[in-house]
């Protein structure tokens, strides 16, 4: 059965891969340390700005954004040689990662803000450090101390926030609302044989009202992209009563 296909439109994505049944893919830090230059080369070989990243014991998060179609070919280019070089370190076979990476499209700046704060408390959320700055394979720790791989954060939006700004935010811990949007993705539809994502949420649409201007609302919900059933569970209306709005 054929993969199912990527969505790789250029725009700004969260990803994350771990090792095959869990197991640690750092084992002493010149194995983070070659994990990173490899992040340097991603960025520059494939036009691509790191805007946050944190590399785990047996996992990564990465907050990038593409300016081409090339997310896949990227993170291939990432995971393949670092599979290499850790499989001929430690004389193993097989495979490294525990599948396909998983890519995640974020909606909009809230959206990365959320993602950002996340993937910076990892460390800490996994009690591998009491403090969000003790962790030195991060972007924090990297700004910080303008560390070995400070050059990685070059054009990152987390820069849109002074240092105590941003050290304040991610110092501070992530509300359940926030956690429950982390992993949440835009939908993507197929339009005219193309993927389509859809980063407008539903709730914009109703943001101002829900009652006055309901029927426009519901109608440009749908012509967006969202289904008769999202929009009624959305609202909370009987499926009927969306398919009436629609048709008027």
């Amino acid at each position: 059965m054929p993969r199912k296909e990527r969505y790789q439109e250029a725009g700004c994505y969260h990803i994350i891969n771990r090792g095959v049944e869990r197991r640690s893919i750092y084992l002493e830090p010149k194995d983070y340390e070659f994990f990173l230059d490899l992040l340097l080369k991603l960025t520059k070989e494939y036009e691509i700005i790191m805007h946050a990243f944190c590399l785990m014991t047996n996992h990564y998060h990465l907050l990038l954004e593409t300016k081409q179609n090339n997310l896949s070919k990227a993170i291939q280019f990432l995971n393949d040689k670092y599979a290499k070089y850790f499989n001929k370190k430690y004389t193993r076979n097989g495979h490294l990662w525990q599948g396909r990476y998983k890519s995640y499209p974020l909606f909009d700046d809230a959206h990365f803000w959320i993602v950002a704060k996340y993937i910076e408390r990892n460390p800490v959320k996994a009690s591998m450090v009491k403090q969000v700055d003790l962790y030195k394979y991060q972007s924090f720790f990297q700004w910080k101390y303008k560390h070995n791989y400070f050059e990685l954060l070059n054009n990152s939006m987390i820069f849109e926030m002074t240092y105590d700004e941003y050290a304040d935010y991610v110092s501070s811990e992530l509300d359940i609302d926030a956690i429950d949007i982390v992993y949440k993705s835009p939908k993507l539809i197929t339009k005219d044989g193309k993927l389509k994502v859809l980063k407008k949420r539903i709730e914009t649409f109703f943001e101002l009202d829900r009652d006055i201007n309901r029927d426009i609302n519901v109608k440009n919900a749908f012509e967006y992209g969202y289904t008769q059933s999202e929009i009624a569970s959305f609202l909370e209306l009987n499926p009927s009563t969306v398919a009436r709005i629609i048709k008027k």
